[in-house]
This record gives structure tokens, C-alpha cells and sequence, in this order.
């Protein structure tokens, strides 16, 4: 069976952090390491209490975790974690590590020595506002990527700074993240220049590359992504860290003022070869406090100022060779699918698994359909839940809510999160997809959608559109001027008819036809308009402004569905009705209606849209199963 770590929620975005260098084993028995006890907060598995025997020498506490178990081997798991270093002592001693969010399904916990190439390593560099590095002589282009761990510590103080890379001026071949006035962290892509409302003193992980930035904290694993620019760009000067280099400048703006845990760079944001820095913060032999690259073992020297650091910063070095001199017992804390069948049983198909013991309750998922659509559940045809598996529980069992037939040939099983609930796909862009459809509006369509304004912070977002000009014959609705909500119909504008929260995936209502617009089942009319006969100047297209066949403003927009009429006084008329859906490997919109069409993204380039369940985390899943003909025969695993 596959046992895989999968989140589909504004969707993973944790990087692998490895040793550099070959584990081996000791051969000691002089300490040993050991779960102590599991602590729950609201019955999820929160920290581990681990317990060290005594021994007479110092040695490294470390957590390791990841998607899969990997023994004693420390340099193969996905993540380490330095928790303590346990001092010389004649009894037993206890440590508590707080389980990672987003959390991984295993966890062993090891007592390690490092042969490192540094004095200190130290869990953050803190900067001041006068220290900074410039990052050699690679210049950031359209295909770069930053992930950083860090936390901003003068937001909404009205400072303006620069936290890490260049450009060649303001809005111009940039790459870079800066705090706007210090109310807002903005990253600019090119000449694009969106906006986030970030907070003080929270650590956050940033994914910023030129196809979006995820933001994701390291207190809950909830994910926002930032819509940003898809220009082709290259910045004329190096990156800076802890400053933005202005064509050469690194002071042109204030330096930031941050505590930065981790920092990569990748030249090609695909490609995990490209990865040009890995810095782990250090204090070196000389004592001077720098960041150490694990790509090439190199120091950087720092360009400006000279950081401190606190012993209270000085954790267990995870870089060098190490020695594993105790390993614990294995810590399954979601559970995963070992084994899986289904059987006839009293003419039900019944499914059997065999789950990981875990430390966290699961809910089991179902998805069904004609024929095998992977490991994102939202890309099959059905979903359901089957019920919930209790932490100790090593097996489940369920009746299916369906029958091998002609239509439902095909099924997986998934493990998800206890809170997951399976309601309606949503259909996101990233700013480069968008969909014309067959349909030219008119002066008495109706339309009504039920839809998440994920990017409230562009200047304008398109929801829907047709128009011939940006005054004449208009079928519209859209975002302008961050959050207020726009409808154009004919040749009348109706400028903030609601303001909308910036509430990213939360569903709202929105419906127009002629000249009356609703948002959650608020009403209002366009001011001075009249119901009209036109023709809008274009087919209706979703996600992007569609002027007489001219594209604009591709927007960051989900839908979960669509329904469109020919008349507005007439509930019958109702001729498109849209909803998220995957057919032939494209994501897209899918009409329901009999002979309905599957409409794929229209855009010739970028990436392809994304369907997912919003509140659905997949933690492991299953092999297929095959049902044979639709006469009830079931074929086992394959």
C-alpha cells in the first residue's frame, strides 16, 4: 500500500531539511531515549513527553519525522528537529517536544553527536536594522524560489523595510519581500507588487516564487496564497538578505529588522538541483555569528553590521557527521492504510482496512468513480466519509454507499483529518487560468454563483465579464479598489455595491441580472440603470476581463458552482449550469445539463487550474480497487 503525506488545502508547501553528510551508528548503550508519555490538547496528540536514562556525558536530543518511518537512520528522514541537549546527570531526565504543524504521521526521537563545522549552531540570526548579506553574484530571475522561516518583528510600526532580495527600482525586475509603511509585507514579482496582511512576533514559512507566494504559520498549518506577477524579469544586482538591493544598494531601503530560522534558494523553482543556498545559522570557530550554506559548506561573510546572538539561541547542531547513539520507539500519529479489500457481504460491498496505529482520531474517505483518478480525492467522480477510526483502533470496517456498475468501477480509500468534511469542489485559479465559455450575455441573463474573493488585495479582480468596451454593453462583476464589489451591466457602472471581506476560501452568494446585483442575499440596483436589450461585446468568460476577445486581468478567484439563465424572469430558461470538475487530466468547469460541455482552462500557457475539497487533508491513501463489469464481481487489489 502507498503511504504517502498529502495536504490539499491551499495545498504542502514544507521543504525536506537533510543532514549533509553520512549517519553512522555508536556502538554505545551508555544513554537510551523513550516516549514517556503522549499529551493531548482537545483530543489531538499536541507534544511528547521523551525520556533520557542517565549517563556521565552530554549528548544531542533530536526529533526526526516525516511521511514515512526511516528506523535509526537519521540522515534519511524528512525533517530534524534539535529538542535538547541533555546534560551529564545520575537519574532519568524528561524532555518535551511540540509535535510539528502541518504535523507528519511519524516520528522517532534520537540521541546523536555531530562533528560540525562550526562552533555553535544557533536556532535564529536576529537583525537590528543594520546588518545584511548580499548572496554572491547569481542575479533573481522570473524562475527563482525563496522559502525562508521567519518571523517580522516591527510590523505596524510604519517602517518601511526591506527583508531579502533585488531589484532595479521600485515595480521594476524585482524580486523581493518588504513590509509596506510596516502595516503589510508586499512581495514584489516583476513589476507586480501584491500585498499581505502579515502579523508581529508569529513565525511564518513564505514559499515566494514568480507563480505565487504561499504563507503558511507555523502555529496552525493554515496556507494563503498571494497572487503575484508571470513576467519574464531578471534584476540587475545580487540578492540581499535582511535588505532589498536596489540596482546595487542594499541601504536605498531601511534594512528589515527580522528573526530568520531558515533560508533557501533555488536558480529553477522546479528543480530541486537548482538549490544554490541552504543556510543554517551558526556561530563560527573565530566567533563570529554568520550563516553556514549547506550546499557548498561555505560561511557567508556578512556585508553590513555584525550580529549577536544569546546562548539561550545555541541549539543541537543538526549539520556534520553524525553518530546515533540511541533511537526510540516508533510515534505513528496519524493513522495510514496498510491494507485494504472489499467484500460482498449480504449483498453490500463492505470495505476492510488495516490502519497504523495512531495517536490522533481519522476520519475514512471514500472515492468512487468510473475509472482511477489519483490521490486528490476532489478529482473523482464521488467522495463520501465512511466514518471515524479511534486512536488504537488497527482496523475499519464500512459498508459502501455504492454497487460495482458501469459508472463506478473503479475506488480508493483515504485517511483524513477527525475535522474534514467533504462539501463542494472548488475551482481556483492563480492568475493565469481562465475559461470563455459558448455563451454571449445579454441584456436579460441572469447569473448567480456561490464563490470564495481570494485575492481582495488586487486592484482589480475579475469574477465574470463580456463587454464590448469598458462603457458599452457590459455583462460584469468584479473587484476594484481592493474590496469593493463592482457590477457593470450595459452601458451603467455600479461601483461599490458591497464590500467583501477578505476571508480567502469562506463561500459567499453573488447573482446579477439587469440591473438588480445581489451579495449574500442582500439586494441592490445599479444606479440609473434600466433593463435593456444589448448583446455584450464578448463571450461570457470567468476569471478574467474579456474585452471584445482581449484578455485582462486574469484573477485569483474559486467557484464551487455556476448557474446561468437567458432570462432573468424566467426560471426556466436556465441554459448553463457549471460546476468544478477534472476530464481528461484538465481541470475545468463541467455544464451538468443533458448534453452539456467540459469547458478546460482557455489560456495557452501557465499552469492549470486546481480542484480540491477545501477542508478535506489527506494523510494516506490506498492502492486502487476495480470492480470487473457491473455484475457485482470484485476484483482485489491490484
Amino acid at each position: 500500500m502507498k503511504m504517502t503525506m498529502t495536504k490539499y488545502v491551499f495545498a504542502a508547501v514544507a521543504a525536506a531539511s537533510m543532514l549533509t553528510a553520512a549517519t553512522a551508528t555508536a556502538d554505545t548503550t551508555s544513554r537510551t531515549v523513550r516516549i514517556a508519555a503522549v499529551n493531548y490538547a482537545g483530543g489531538v496528540a499536541a507534544s511528547v513527553d521523551v525520556a533520557v536514562s542517565a549517563g556521565a556525558d552530554p549528548i544531542s536530543l533530536y526529533a526526526v519525522h516525516g511521511a514515512a518511518d526511516q528506523g535509526a537512520n537519521i540522515g534519511a528522514w524528512d525533517h530534524i528537529d534539535p529538542v535538547a541537549v541533555v546534560p551529564a546527570s545520575e537519574v532519568e531526565q524528561t524532555f518535551t517536544y511540540n509535535l510539528r504543524y502541518p504535523r507528519d504521521a511519524f516520528y522517532r526521537f534520537m540521541l546523536a553527536t555531530f562533528s560540525s563545522p562550526f562552533k555553535k549552531q544557533l536556532a535564529f540570526l536576529k537583525s537590528t536594522g543594520s546588518e545584511y548579506f548580499v548572496l554572491g553574484g547569481k542575479c533573481p530571475n522570473q524562475d527563482w524560489r525563496v522559502l525562508a522561516d521567519v518571523e517580522f518583528d516591527r510590523l505596524a510600526s510604519g517602517v518601511s523595510e526591506g527583508f531579502w532580495g533585488a531589484r532595479k527600482a521600485a515595480r521594476d525586475s524585482a524580486f523581493l519581500c518588504l513590509s509596506q509603511g510596516g502595516a503589510a509585507i508586499r512581495f514584489d514579482m516583476a513589476g507586480g507588487t501584491p500585498l499581505w496582511a502579515g502579523s508581529k512576533d508569529i513565525k511564518f514559512q513564505i514559499d515566494e516564487s514568480n507563480h505565487g507566494v504561499s504563507i503558511v504559520t507555523a502555529h496552525n498549518g493554515s496556507m494563503e496564497t498571494v497572487k503575484v506577477s508571470h513576467d519574464s524579469f531578471t534584476s540587475p544586482c545580487p540578492m540581499a538578505l535582511f535588505a532589498v538591493n536596489s540596482n546595487g544598494s542594499p541601504t536605498a531601503l531601511n534594512p528589515g529588522t527580522m528573526t530568520l530560522y531558515s533560508f533557501k534558494v533555488w536558480t529553477n523553482r522546479t528543480d530541486e538541483a537548482s538549490l544554490i543556498y541552504n543556510l543554517v545559522p551558526c556561530v563560527k570557530n573565530d566567533d563570529t555569528v554568520t550563516f553556514y550554506n549547506r550546499v557548498d559548506g561555505s560561511f557567508l561573510p556578512v556585508t553590513s553590521g555584525t550580529f549577536g546572538y544569546n546562548e539561550a539561541d545555541v541549539v543541537a547542531p543538526t549539520v556534520g557527521d553524525s553518530t546515533v547513539a540511541a533511537c526510540s520507539e516508533l510515534l505513528a500519529v496519524d493513522k495510514h492504510i496498510l491494507a485494504a479489500s472489499i467484500v460482498r457481504r449480504n449483498d453490500v460491498l463492505t470495505a476492510n482496512l488495516s490502519l497504523t496505529p495512531g495517536l490522533g482520531t481519522n476520519k475514512v474517505a471514500v472515492a468512487y468513480g468510473a475509472a482511477d483518478c489519483g490521490e486528490n480525492p476532489a478529482h473523482w467522480d464521488n467522495c463520501a466519509m465512511l466514518g471515524i477510526a479511534a486512536p488504537e483502533a488497527s482496523s475499519f470496517s464500512s459498508a459502501l454507499p455504492f454497487d460495482w456498475t458501469n459508472s463506478v468501477r473503479c475506488v480508493r480509500f483515504f485517511t483524513v483529518g477527525a475535522s474534514d468534511t467533504v462539501g463542494d469542489k472548488l475551482l481556483r485559479s492563480s492568475g493565469t487560468q481562465y475559461i470563455v465559455t459558448d455563451y454571449t450575455p445579454t441584456g436579460r441573463t441572469k447569473l448567480g454563483a456561490r464563490l470564495a474573493f481570494i485575492d481582495t488585495g488586487a486592484s482589480t479582480t475579475v469574477m465574470w465579464s463580456g463587454r464590448e468596451s469598458a462603457g458599452a454593453k457590459s455583462f460584469n462583476m468584479l473587484l476594484l479598489n481592493t474590496n469593493n464589489l463592482r457590477f457593470d451591466y450595459a452601458n451603467k457602472i455600479g461601483n461599490n455595491m458591497f464590500i467583501v471581506p477578505a476571508e480567502g476560501l469562506t463561500l459567499h452568494t453573488a447573482s446579477m441580472g439587469g440591473a438588480l446585483c445581489a451579495l449574500d442575499g442582500t439586494e441592490k440596483t445599479i444606479t440609473d440603470a434600466t433593463v435593456t436589450d444589448f448583446t455584450a461585446g464578448a463571450p461570457l468568460t470567468f476569471f478574467a476581463m474579456n474585452t471584445a476577445d482581449t484578455i485582462s486581468s486574469i484573477s485569483c478567484v474559486a467557484f464551487a458552482e455556476v448557474k446561468v439563465w437567458s432570462d432573468f424572469e424566467d426560471s426556466s430558461s436556465l441554459i448553463l449550469h457549471l460546476l468544478p470538475a477534472v476530464q481528461d487530466g484538465q481541470c475545468g468547469f463541467r455544464d451538468i445539463l443533458e448534453g452539456g460541455r467540459f469547458y478546460p482552462n482557455s489560456a495557452t500557457s501557465g499552469d492549470d487550474f486546481e480542484v480540491f475539497y477545501p477542508n478535506l487533508n489527506v494523510h494516506s491513501v490506498s492502492d486502487p480497487h476495480n470492480g470487473s463489469d457491473g455484475n457485482g464481481t470484485v476484483i482485489r487489489l491490484i
